[in-house]
Order: structure tokens, then sequence, then C-alpha cells
């Protein structure tokens, strides 16, 4: 675990920062996964710094949806090896989302966990189910549904 801001790889490794506040920093994220995939990352580890890092990033999110610039987007944590996370400091990834942006059905938290909620829930889903039942065998070999 990481135990200061300045030793985290977004300070070490002299990344572009795109907003500099108080309670955290903005970096666009050295992987992403679609253009605008940012990081929002809070300077100190607390509960604090945390919860003011996630109400920027929705503020950040808000802002452009209403400006008109996205129509929608995505944020999340991984918090603990299990949940994908590598940089073990707390930061916030941010995807912002555009209508038509993936073919088809976008995808959902419920299809994180193979064989779980997801499955019954998108089956029956009234705008999406006949497009999730059609990828069904696409899902089965992806290992996200069971049957």
């Amino acid at each position: 675990m990481i135990t200061n801001f300045a030793d985290t790889p977004f300070e070490q490794k002299d990344q572009e920062v795109l907003i500099d506040g108080e309670y955290f920093k903005v970096y666009p994220d050295a992987w992403p996964a679609c253009e605008g995939h940012l990081l929002f990352v809070p300077k100190e580890n607390t509960q604090e710094f945390i919860t003011k890092t996630l109400g920027e990033a929705i503020a950040y999110g808000d802002n452009l949806v209403n400006s008109g610039k996205i129509d929608g987007y995505q944020f999340g944590m991984n918090i603990g090896k299990s949940a994908g996370q590598t940089v073990m400091w707390p930061h916030v990834h941010f995807m912002p989302r555009h209508t038509g942006d993936v073919e088809g059905f976008p995808g959902s938290i419920r299809l994180a966990h193979k064989g779980h909620r997801g499955q019954e829930y998108y089956m029956d889903h009234p705008e999406y189910g006949t497009e999730y039942r059609k990828n069904h065998k696409h899902l089965k070999n992806k290992g996200i549904i069971d049957e």
C-alpha cells in the first residue's frame, strides 16, 4: 500500500495534471478505456478527501452533461486487488459516455459477476432483453453467463 500521495505513480511519473484542487488532482488515465478517461486522485487517503474527490468527479460529469459535451458518464473505484485495483492509492475513474459510443447494448455493472443477477435482469429487460438474448451465446463464450 502506498502511504503518501507524493509516492503515487501519478506524482512519480510526472503525469500531466489537468486540475489541481485543494483535496485532489485530476490526470488523464495513462491507459484510457475511452477518450476522456480521467483519474480523480485524492491528495490524502482519508474518508474526507476521498468523499470530496468523488463529489468533484460527479460535479465535473454533470457540468459536461449540462453543457451538452457528453450524454452521460461512468465513474467508479476499484478497492483491493480482488476488485481490480492495481495502484494501491484511492483514485476515481471517470469515463464520459456518448449515445452510440458502443455498438448495441452498453452493458452494466450487473454484468460484473459471472452468473449473477445481471443474467436474469437483462434477459427480461423491456428495452434490451431481445438484444441480450440474441447475444447470449457470445456472452456465454466470454464467461459472463453460464447458460
